[in-house]
């Protein structure tokens, strides 16, 4: 399946947003719809595999939490 620039970034959102991850784990296809995404598309993510998205969003948090501290530490670097 091709998928479009559209589905990427819902699906990123639903990586790294809490709210809307646990939102579309209640209801995948919903979801999908109020954001404009295919049918074809929808169908997919009902179908995604849950542990997969599990790890990847909290990999994705990790990594974000592991660079936020890398910048902070070097913004505090800046204002000495």
């Amino acid at each position: 399946m091709t998928t479009s620039p559209q589905f990427e970034a819902f699906l990123a959102r639903v990586y790294v947003d809490p709210e809307f991850h646990d939102r579309f784990l209640k209801d995948p296809a919903g979801e999908a719809r109020r954001a404009g995404l295919s049918e074809t598309e929808g169908l997919a993510l009902e179908q995604i595999d849950r542990s997969g998205l599990e790890l990847a969003a909290r990999s994705y948090k990790a990594k974000r939490s592991k660079k936020a501290r890398r910048i902070g530490w070097f913004r505090r670097l800046l204002e000495r």
